[in-house]
């Protein structure tokens, strides 16, 4: 999760003062129900990615990478270890990578045994990555670095590094050489090539603050990115243009498309829902539904085939001293099933 101090002071301040019945209420139950929960430890969680081969959930953690077999219910808390692991992400020959924002680098491991393949050295914190399929060429952003750095997943190497201008989120890929990353501090989208390994646009944002959340229905070409100031903006991958905004819940992080299904998954922590986003007249975002989850969400993973949505969520507390990192309250991690495809 992109750095925010101030973010989670706020929302430690709301679940602390304000009762989760008074949260709950807030918003209207819709047709997306829970069909289970599975608990684990303590610690901090950020992205989560679902392995269709392998039937098996990768949450990122503090310390390490939780995994869950969705057939048989087994948690493993720590299947690999990990330094403020942040994103993980499906490589081929049953290989995946985790980036270990602690670390400054990013490790390759076998997605069965969790043995440790190599270590790809980023810059400062990297966070969230993703593999472009029309390259082969994984794009990892460092949140401190202020950087894109380029790797080869079959032997590690590091191809190149592209500075940019503020903080990127997660790069979402559109499947023919160009990278989308929300730059958080500047309100704007970079969009990159990545054969070239340059930035080839930047797309304002001007109606957005704090852009975090990004993702690419490549259908229609329709970018939906998310913002602090409680909207979501519907933004033309193909030229910039707005297309339109929606409403939604406080502090957004990581959002999904859902191929199958045309729609947006939104979860925010604030007061703990999962906004559903669809697309109407011209690309313009329109909420289909709110649905109360736990306070905390901020990421989830997409089974499409089974229509599942994984749900990570905790009550946050932050330290009071400077520089330490946000914990959860003990007992109150779960990961949340949800029926998306009904």
């Amino acid at each position: 999760m992109r750095t925010r101090v101030a973010l989670f002071r706020f929302i430690t301040c709301l679940a602390l003062c304000l009762p989760a019945e008074a949260r709950a209420e807030k918003t209207k139950p819709a047709p997306f129900p829970i069909l289970r929960s599975y608990s684990d430890g303590d610690a901090f969680w950020d992205y989560a990615t679902f392995d269709t081969a392998n039937r098996r959930l990768f949450v990122a953690r503090e310390n390490g990478v939780t995994t869950i077999d969705v057939d048989t219910g087994k948690v493993t808390d720590k299947f690999i270890a990990g330094q403020q692991v942040h994103s993980v992400v499906l490589l081929d020959n049953n290989r995946a990578l985790i980036t270990n924002g602690a670390a400054d680098n990013a490790t390759i491991f076998n997605r069965s045994t969790g043995e440790v393949l190599a270590h790809i050295p980023t810059g400062r914190k990297p966070d969230g990555a993703s593999l472009d399929p029309a390259s082969g060429t994984l794009v990892i952003m460092d949140g401190i670095g202020h950087d894109a750095v380029f790797a080869d997943p079959k032997n590690a190497a590091v191809l190149g590094r592209l500075a940019l201008d503020g903080e990127p989120g997660t790069p979402v890929p559109d499947g023919h050489g160009l990278i989308f990353s929300a730059i958080a501090d500047h309100s704007e989208i970079a969009v990159i090539d990545v054969a070239a390994r340059k930035l080839v646009r930047q797309y304002p944002l001007p109606q957005c603050e704090d852009a975090s959340g990004l993702a690419l229905d490549p259908e229609s070409g329709v970018l939906l990115v998310t913002c602090a100031n409680l909207k979501a903006l519907g933004v033309s991958a193909a030229s910039g243009s707005i297309l339109g905004s929606v409403a939604i819940s406080k502090y957004p992080d990581a959002i999904d498309f859902d191929p199958v299904r045309r729609v947006f998954y939104v979860p925010c922590v604030v007061p703990g829902t999962l906004d559903v986003v669809g697309e109407g007249k011209g690309g313009a975002p329109q909420l289909l539904a709110s649905v109360p989850i736990a306070f905390g969400v901020h990421t989830e993973a997409l089974d499409e085939k089974g229509g599942l949505l994984y749900l990570p969520a905790g009550q946050i507390i932050i330290p009071k001293q400077p520089g330490e990192r946000p914990t959860v309250a003990p007992g109150t991690f779960k990961v949340f099933v949800v029926n998306v495809g009904h």
